[in-house]
């Protein structure tokens, strides 16, 4: 693929890494931006580790302390075995413990497989029909909504790979002892395969012939509707991968460099040209003419023309790390894509303008903007590129909710009763509950809704286009008149009555007859979140660490600190309130006393923070989740 024309197809696109994407608004806050911009990836590299609840931290003097923040962030460190797409913008992969992982172009999110079976490998024929397999035979389909167990009765035989085709009704899957299945009429349907090898990777090509490769260089071809078995040439080695072009040209690699591909539907064995001889465990056929290998301790093989040459991965992170699987996607118009993936989480990925493999961590790339709770204890956060994800309490894991809306980032979300709502870019509202699934609608305004609340008649949100504010009653939106031209951030409902705040220190205030008028805070800064509470009682908090606290219907300034932006807030049963923001600081009030800032020892940008009876739960960029200490300084 070098000096073809995916370069310019992709500066069409717009394509960019996950590590190097930045999906922040140009119309959000300089505050926030400013923030974003000097994180770098210091939050990414501080969020990987797992302090655990009693985790101390140095205080400089010797001594430590108990830590604020304990990080549990949304970072995938098991072993990762398969992976495979539609698209660039829709790829799966798996692995050990039943981890299944969907990346939709902008971010990695974790889906719950409903099992902790070891997941081999992924396949399907588009974005609506997905198989994923592993021991014990286990098999889960996607339908494009819903995951299923659809395994077929194999015993204690373990499925490990998928063979299908797009545009092709045909998917087979392949495992221990010789086993293939065939799904049909609904159904799986057991192939005589007359073989007895462990099958370690199948592929369909368009024709519908296929071929499967496993244990002591042994390959099986179907053809004509019979299987037929065939030592591949030079090979008394484990194949671990097989792969077909788009022009339809077989490729194979497996134990210590093997390599091999077909040529006039025979197969030929081919040089590495690796002197270490490691193993390849992965294949990506681009064309007849060029491949792709990867495998042992980040070995990396280029085909182009006829002979494979070794490459190196250009990342720093996953330059020695073992790749167990690879796919990817060229042609079509799109951009060319490439995946790989491996042992502990590892992973790299193709970026076609310098034409060479980067890091992609197995961590969840969403900037996470916002986070509340239900009555239940679960825990919703929601962020960029579509993310929206659950968590059954506060110490449990979070999975995807596969919100539709992954072309735009979010802003807020807001829970009431069993119901979810999100707001996001370009005027989005939508609604999640646990009955109905997703409801994606426009509520109407020019610009970002970046605040929403449910009121007792309609749920109501505010957006970032100057002035707009709408509520939705018997099934449509009704602008409101707010009397304001400035952008707004963020907004809170309580005792029947709202606040919204917004850029340099704009407070309104709605009554419970639908009055909006300003409430006057001499603040000049942006204000970034308001919570509230009680009758008339609020906080909001912005930049310059600026606080404000309502109460008696004034608002008075509680505390600041310069160059300390805070984005987040919440309070807790007992009145504690809480702050976060910038530098992953908490600004603290106790029941009776003064807001006092406590550092976290920690690095990153905090957006959002809630208690829940389980516990208080802070969010933030690049994927970071921190459990917060109930007993704070």
């Amino acid at each position: 693929m070098r000096g073809t024309p995916y370069r310019i197809a992709l500066i069409a696109a717009g394509w960019c890494l996950a590590s190097a994407c930045s999906s922040e608004s140009s119309s959000k806050s300089d505050a926030t931006s400013l923030a974003d911009s000097k994180l770098g990836d210091s939050s990414s590299e501080v969020s990987q580790g797992d302090a655990g609840s009693d985790s101390k931290v140095d205080s400089g003097d010797g001594s430590t302390t108990k830590a604020v923040l304990t990080p549990r962030p949304l970072r995938f460190e098991e072993n990762l075995n398969g992976v495979w797409g539609s698209s660039p913008s829709d790829m799966w992969i798996v692995g050990n413990t039943g981890r299944l992982l969907h990346w939709n172009g902008k971010v990695l999110l974790p889906r719950n497989p409903g099992t902790n079976a070891d997941l081999y490998g992924a396949g399907g024929t588009g974005p609506s029909d997905v198989w994923f397999v592993g021991s014990g035979g286990k098999a889960l389909h996607w339908n494009g909504a819903t995951l299923s167990d659809q395994s077929p009765a194999v015993g204690d035989l373990s499925l490990r790979a998928v063979g299908a085709a797009a545009g092709s009704a045909t998917v087979l899957v392949a495992g221990d002892a010789g086993t293939v299945y065939r799904w049909q009429e609904g159904g799986w349907k057991p192939e005589n395969t007359k073989s007895s090898f462990n099958l370690r990777s199948i592929a369909v090509g368009s024709s519908g012939t296929a071929w499967a490769v496993g244990d002591q260089g042994v390959g099986i071809k179907l053809s004509g509707g019979s299987w037929t078995s065939q030592a591949l040439p030079k090979a008394n080695v484990t194949l671990r991968a097989v792969a077909v072009s788009p022009g339809g040209r077989w490729y194979a690699c497996g134990d210590t460099g093997y390599l091999a591909a077909t040529t006039a539907g025979t197969w030929e064995a081919t040089l590495a040209n690796d002197t270490q001889a490691r193993d390849t465990n992965g294949l990506w056929a681009v064309s007849d003419t060029e491949a792709w290998s990867i495998g042992q301790n980040g070995v990396l093989l280029h085909l182009m023309g006829k002979k494979w040459q070794l490459d190196d991965i250009a990342g720093t992170y996953m330059k020695d790390a073992t790749l167990r699987a690879m796919w990817g996607h060229a042609g079509d118009g799109q951009p060319a894509a490439g995946f790989a993936v491996g042992d502990g989480g590892s992973g790299v990925q193709f970026d076609p303008i310098t034409q060479t493999w980067q890091d992609f961590r197995a961590e969840t790339t969403a900037d996470l903007r916002q986070v509340t709770a239900m009555a239940d204890g679960s825990v919703y956060t929601c962020g960029s590129g579509g993310a929206v994800l659950r968590a059954d309490d506060r110490n449990a894991p979070f999975y995807d909710l596969a919100a539709p809306v992954t072309a735009a980032d979010l802003w807020d979300c807001t829970a009431s009763g069993s119901d979810l709502w999100v707001g996001g870019d370009a005027g989005l509202a939508a609604h999640w509950s646990q009955a109905g699934g997703w409801k994606v609608e426009s509520a109407g305004v020019l610009g970002a809704v970046t605040g929403v609340a449910v009121l007792s008649d309609g749920v109501l949100v505010v957006s970032d286009d100057g002035s707009a504010a709408r509520r939705k009653a018997d099934g449509t939106w009704v602008p409101e008149k707010t009397v304001n031209q400035l952008p707004l951030r963020s907004l809170a409902v309580a005792g029947g009555q709202a606040w919204a705040v917004g850029d340099v220190g704009t407070v309104l205030h709605r009554d419970a007859s639908g009055t909006w008028t300003p409430e006057a805070v001499s603040e000049t800064g942006d204000l970034h979140r308001v919570i509230a509470w009680g009758d008339g009682e609020a906080m909001a908090v912005g930049d310059f660490g600026a606080i404000w606290v309502r109460s008696k219907g004034t608002w008075t300034k509680a505390f600041e600190a310069p160059e300390l932006p805070l984005y987040g807030a919440t309070r807790k049963d007992d009145g504690t309130l809480i702050a976060v923001g910038w530098q992953a600081a908490l600004v603290v009030q106790k029941p009776g006393g003064a807001f006092a800032l406590v550092p976290s020892q920690t690095a990153g940008v905090l957006r959002g923070v809630v208690a829940t009876k389980a516990g208080t739960l802070a969010v933030g960029m690049k994927g970071a989740v921190f459990g917060v200490a109930e007993v704070l300084p």
